[in-house]
């Protein structure tokens, strides 16, 4: 057994009141898994959120199977376009393994929605209470392997005087708070549009319709793996958000693996794209409203 998935059992079991390191044991699988990390196809493709395994010492969470299965702790069909897309391109690729209910690889730490507490109106008991230790030691064993290797997957190209594509890999659900989402597909990017208006064009000449920082901007929500990893290096990069129920089976994504797949070739042959982005950069947003961001969409 690694770790624990949503098929391993059905009812919740009792989260520990606290937690002694190592937190990660020899049935648990790693933070994180590699695909393909030998190779010269410029693209890294991450998929924070693909995951939704929770450390066997965290007793499940206090979740069942079915919550553990949907939206709030993992991005539901995002695994299997990952690793599809992988295979076509022969491109690397991160999965991160764990729930974002133990920790969002996602979020910078000290943000609210790092560790949360409420799953979407399902209350995740065994995050209620968290001392600072708790948070260190998810940090220190799950959320920090992760990035050190997504840092060292993009200087290993830049090493080499390649500048990579990086393709960050999202889901979405179709209704969020009464709100219904038109989108089949959203491109999220901060101040770089280079890669993004590439993707944007070619899945609209497909007639979708496709959000441009839709569902969420990406200009107020910092803090994310993209931030850390590709716009503070001035890297070529977007992160593409499908709605859940366009990618809820494997004949589905099977579809969308083979058309990102398109569109990210369309990308690497651009001359332009790899290149280091020489435009203005955005500026932080306001804090409040970075904070606030998750709360004015529930609001709205």
């Amino acid at each position: 057994m690694t770790g624990v998935t949503a098929s391993a059992m059905s009812a919740p079991s009792t989260q520990p009141d606290h937690v002694t390191p190592p937190l990660l044991g020899e049935n648990d699988p790693a933070p994180f898994t590699v695909l393909n990390e030998n190779t010269d196809v410029p693209c890294i493709i991450i998929s924070d959120h693909a995951g939704n395994n929770v450390p066997q010492k965290l007793g499940n969470l206090g979740l069942t199977d079915d919550d553990l299965g949907h939206h709030g702790a993992m991005d539901v069909g995002v695994r299997y376009i990952t690793t599809r897309l992988s295979e076509i391109l022969g491109a690397t690729a991160i999965i991160g393994n764990f729930s974002r209910l133990v920790v969002d690889l996602n979020r910078r730490l000290d943000h609210p929605t790092a560790f949360v507490t409420n799953m979407e109106g399902t209350p995740v008991p065994g995050n209620d209470h968290l001392t600072d230790m708790d948070k260190e030691l998810r940090a220190k064993e799950i959320y920090e392997p992760y990035h050190d290797e997504v840092e060292r997957l993009i200087r290993a190209f830049l090493d080499k005087g390649t500048v990579p594509v990086l393709m960050s890999l999202h889901s979405f659900t179709p209704v969020f708070y009464k709100q219904r989402r038109p989108w089949e597909i959203g491109f999220l990017w901060v101040q770089d549009k280079r890669m993004p208006e590439i993707m944007i064009d070619y899945f609209e000449g497909k007639g979708y319709c496709v959000g441009d920082n839709e569902p969420y901007d990406a200009r107020i929500l910092r803090g994310t793996t993209l931030n850390r990893h590709a716009d503070e290096l001035r890297l070529p990069n977007a992160l593409a958000e499908f709605r859940n129920d366009e990618i809820d089976t494997d004949e589905k994504g099977e579809q969308w693996a083979v058309m990102m797949a398109e569109a990210l070739q369309n990308v690497m042959a651009d001359d332009g794209i790899h290149t280091l982005y020489d435009g203005p950069m955005l500026e932080q947003p306001d804090r409040a409203q970075e904070l606030n961001y998750f709360n004015e969409l529930i609001e709205n």
